[in-house]
């Protein structure tokens, strides 16, 4: 089964690999104007509060790189994966065959070799190689492997939110500074939460992501994109705490729904749940649905950001 879906990896690759080339170098030239975005709400004690952000245009656009990356990956994993690979194994082809002495052994073509794959030391320099550079599309592509609920032969793809956590900490340093400067940890996270609330709430879908400036900037979020975006602010008030994102294990593509908690030690107010015989605050999501998730033995997968 491993070697059947590396073949149709292969294949494929061949077909798109230079339409996700143009595509990606053509989303990355785009010229797009600076962003400022303004949101007003009362905070806990009732007071007006107000948030102003500005995004430069480099940041804007390298954020639409990586949501067009991410969005084209979670709707065509298999083409995304190998329009990464193809290349790359070609060379190691290349380089494989230098140093094989034995001609009878030397790989000739790629989709055989694949296909009947044995103990000689080019096949397992191969088969070496797929899997490194599987490895290396995972991470280039910001996705998580996972196992198909129908067990459909194709991959299965998540976004990687920690990966994606931590490529956007400092884009959005405004964000974070403006609910850092209270002294009380509850109620900076409070009135993160407020804010929030005035996003308004983007129908799920399973094949998109979208990063916390774009997010920002089309002022539409789904849970796991609210989820990240508070991630990265919570992570500034309470960076001593392990914070998770929480999503259903048959999840495929962008997890929906999603949700937000930290460990329990921190003090942080909010309700608790178990996972996995660890106590988690619930910051982002709703707790009815959550709980009746868990109370039906709904498989979760309780994702360290950090």
């Amino acid at each position: 089964m491993y070697r059947l879906i590396a073949i149709w990896l292969y294949c494929l690759s061949i077909v798109f690999a230079t339409t996700h080339a143009l595509a990606i170098s053509n989303t990355s030239n785009l010229e797009e104007p600076s962003f400022s975005g303004e949101w007003h709400w009362p905070d806990t004690q009732g007071n007006y509060q107000q948030l102003n952000v500005q995004f430069s245009e480099k940041l804007l656009a390298e954020s639409e790189t990586e949501t067009f990356k991410i969005n084209y990956s979670l709707t065509y994993p298999s083409q995304a994966i190998s329009a990464y690979l193809s290349p790359r194994l070609e060379h190691a082809i290349t380089m494989i065959n230098q140093y094989v002495a034995d001609p009878d052994t030397r790989i000739d073509d790629m989709l055989s070799a694949l296909k009947n794959g044995d103990d000689s030391p080019s096949s397992r320099m191969l088969w070496d190689a797929y899997k490194q550079y599987t490895q290396d599309a995972f991470r280039h592509l910001g996705l998580l492997p996972c196992a198909h609920p129908q067990g459909a032969e194709y991959p299965c793809v998540r976004p990687n939110y920690s990966q994606l956590f931590y490529q956007n900490r400092t884009r959005i340093l405004p964000v974070v500074e403006s609910f850092s400067k209270q002294t009380d940890l509850n109620r900076s996270l409070a009135e993160a939460q407020a804010w929030l609330v005035t996003i308004p709430i983007k129908q799920e879908n399973t094949f998109s992501f979208s990063p916390p400036i774009s997010v920002l900037k089309d002022n539409l979020a789904d849970s796991d994109e609210r989820a990240l975006l508070l991630a990265v602010v919570l992570s500034e008030l309470a960076p001593n705490y392990p914070i998770y994102m929480v999503y259903p294990a048959s999840s495929v593509g962008s997890a929906s729904p999603a949700w937000l908690t930290i460990d329990s030690r921190s003090g942080i107010e909010g309700p608790t749940i178990m996972i996995d015989q660890q106590a988690h605050t619930l910051v982002s999501g709703s707790p009815s649905l959550i709980k009746e998730m868990l109370l039906a033995d709904v498989a979760m997968i309780s994702d360290a950001l950090y």
